[in-house]
């Protein structure tokens, strides 16, 4: 087998493929890591068979090869990984393919993310007077002058401008009062899956704030035709329960699996 390093771009038939094959949707965590990462075509007898992901980090974020090969995919992720010199793996729960791969390798690992795809009843009710409202470029200067901990939705200026003018951002009023924001953003430009984010102002925290937002911004991404999903780092046990009380479930966690590396005696 050969691996060429390729562009983003001409793997995109394949990576269609991969993403249509998945029992549930990719994770936004990842997908913002692919544009800065290195793509690489895995090619049996000069045909194209596949194709994994490896970010600056040398984790491997996607591996995927076509249906008629996987009896040999063992051996095909096993000479990437050896190849590619890839250190970490980062793999979604469902994604079968991967996921046999390192366990097959004896890999050690350790659960990193919780990934909601699922959402029964919520244990909430509505809250009528939170306010929801869409932010405008003039939303910037009051988003931008809250508390750091906002950046856990956005990292710069830029990027919540972006988020503006081409996804969705929302303010949250309780009482006329900012009590948070959250945003609804689409996972892949060509599917109508999406992520959903959320902030609370660290005053009005613990009031059951965050899994209003949440409520809100599923309902109004299943009107307009998106599924939503959410994610959290599994050490982060607030937040969980904050996504949890507005009735998602988590059938499925983001495994980090690392390459055991060789000792010299």
């Amino acid at each position: 087998m050969k691996i060429i390093k390729t562009k983003i771009d001409k793997i995109e038939e394949f990576r269609i493929d991969y993403l249509n094959s998945l029992p549930e949707f990719q994770e936004l965590f990842l997908e913002l890591m692919i544009s800065n990462s290195e793509a690489y075509l895995l090619q049996i007898d000069n045909k194209d068979i596949g194709y994994a992901i490896v970010n600056n980090d040398h984790i491997l974020i996607e591996f995927y090869v076509m249906n008629r090969y996987i009896s040999s995919s063992y051996d095909i992720f096993s000479q990437a990984v050896n190849e590619l010199s890839i250190n970490e793996i980062y793999c979604k729960s469902f994604d079968s393919l991967l996921l046999s791969n390192c366990v097959l390798s004896s890999f050690s690992y350790s659960v990193v993310g919780v990934l909601f795809r699922d959402y029964v009843e919520p244990l909430i009710l509505l809250d009528s007077s939170i306010r929801m409202t869409k932010a405008k470029l003039s939303s910037i200067a009051l988003l931008i002058k809250q508390d750091d901990s906002i950046k856990e939705l956005f990292e710069t200026e830029d990027q919540l401008r972006n988020f503006i003018e081409n996804e969705n951002v929302f303010e949250f009023y309780k009482n006329d009062e900012l009590v948070g924001c959250g945003m609804i953003i689409r996972t892949h430009s060509d599917w109508n899956y999406c992520d959903l984010g959320v902030w609370v102002k660290p005053s009005k925290r613990g009031n059951k704030i965050g899994s209003q937002i949440i409520l809100n911004l599923r309902e109004f991404a299943i009107r307009n035709n998106m599924k939503p999903s959410c994610g959290c780092a599994f050490e982060n046990i607030a937040s969980q329960k904050i996504i949890e009380k507005s009735g998602f479930v988590s059938k499925y966690k983001l495994i980090n699996f690392q390459k055991k590396r060789s000792t010299i005696k």
